[in-house]
C-alpha cells in the first residue's frame, strides 16, 4: 500500500501534551473558531496576534482559565474559497468555559496587561477578521504532542455508528500511530469527536490528525509505514483491517494546517 494512502487514512486539534502513547486526555473538550481575514488585513492581524492577542492567551493560560491554545494557519486550501483561513484552538481542562459576560472580559483583559479598553479589543479584532464558526470538540484518543512549526494532516469524517468507529480507532489506529511517532516520521496523532453543532444536517461527525515535523514529511514519508504496522499489529493483515476501515467512516474532506502559534503552561 502507497504510504501517501496511509497518511491520509490517518487522522482538528490534538489536546494536551502527553507522553507518546495512546490515552484519554483529561476531558478532552475545545473549541475550534474558523477565522477569515479581511481583505488587505493579514499583516496587520499578524502583528496583532504576536501582541495584545498572545498576552491575553498568554493571561488566560497562567491563570488556568484555558489549558492551552494553538492558531493553525491554513495551508492547503488557501484564498477565498477555502472555509478558514486561521483556526483558533483553545483547550480546557475540564468542562468547557461559558460565554464570558463584558464585566469578565474586561477583568481578562486587565490581568493581560493590555491598555485598550474591551470595546477597542473587541473593535479592532473585527476590523481584521470574520468568525465563520467556533465548534466544540472532545478528544477521546490520542498521541503524542505537536510543537509551534509542525504541520496538521485533518481528515473530516462522516461517521454512520460512532461507537464502532471510536472503538475500531483506538484499537487500530492508535498504536500503529504510536509506533509512527516513535520513529519521529509524526509528532503525534489525535481522534475528535464533534459535540456541538449536532444532528443531520451536519457535513462531518468527528475529525482526525496527524500532525508531522515538517513539510516534506507531508508528501514524502520517511517512515515505514508497513513495519510499524506489523510491530503494532502482529497478527493483522494490513490490507484487509484497512478495507474494514474505510468502511466505518467516509472522509469528507482533509485539510492541511501549519501551528504558528503556541501557548502553554510554563514548565
Amino acid at each position: 500500500m502507497k504510504a501517501t494512502r496511509l497518511l491520509f487514512c490517518a487522522a482538528l486539534a490534538v489536546a494536551l501534551a502527553c507522553p507518546l502513547l495512546a490515552q484519554e486526555a483529561p476531558t478532552g473538550f475545545h473549541r475550534a473558531a474558523c477565522i477569515k481575514i479581511k481583505a488587505g488585513m493579514g499583516h496587520q492581524y499578524r502583528e496583532w496576534v504576536q501582541g495584545d492577542l498572545h498576552k491575553y492567551v498568554q493571561s488566560r493560560v497562567d491563570s488556568g482559565a484555558i489549558a492551552a491554545w494553538y492558531l493553525l494557519s491554513a495551508v492547503i486550501p488557501q484564498g477565498e474559497s477555502a472555509e478558514c483561513d486561521y483556526v483558533s484552538v483553545a483547550f480546557y481542562k475540564g468542562l468547557p468555559n461559558p460565554p464570558m459576560d463584558r464585566d469578565d472580559f474586561v477583568a481578562a483583559l486587565k490581568q493581560a496587561g493590555i491598555s485598550a479598553t474591551a470595546q477597542e479589543y473587541l473593535d479592532k479584532r473585527d476590523s481584521m477578521t470574520t468568525l465563520i464558526s467556533n465548534d466544540m470538540f472532545r478528544t477521546v484518543a490520542m498521541v503524542g504532542a505537536p510543537k509551534k512549526g509542525d504541520y496538521f494532516i485533518v481528515n473530516y469524517m462522516k461517521v454512520a455508528s460512532m461507537n464502532d468507529y471510536i472503538a475500531y480507532e483506538k484499537k487500530v489506529w492508535a498504536p500503529f500511530a504510536q509506533e509512527l511517532a516513535k520513529d519521529g516520521s509524526r509528532t503525534g496523532w489525535s481522534l475528535n469527536v464533534r459535540e456541538f453543532p449536532t444532528g443531520s444536517s451536519t457535513t462531518f461527525q468527528a475529525v482526525t490528525v496527524d500532525v508531522v515535523p515538517s513539510w516534506n514529511e507531508i508528501f514524502q514519508p520517511s517512515g515505514d509505514f508497513t513495519a510499524a504496522f506489523k510491530r503494532a499489529h502482529p497478527d493483522m493483515e494490513i490490507g484487509t483491517t484497512l478495507e474494514h476501515y474505510e468502511k466505518l467512516r467516509t472522509i469528507v474532506s482533509t485539510r492541511v494546517f501549519h501551528l504558528v502559534e503556541l501557548v502553554a503552561p510554563a514548565k
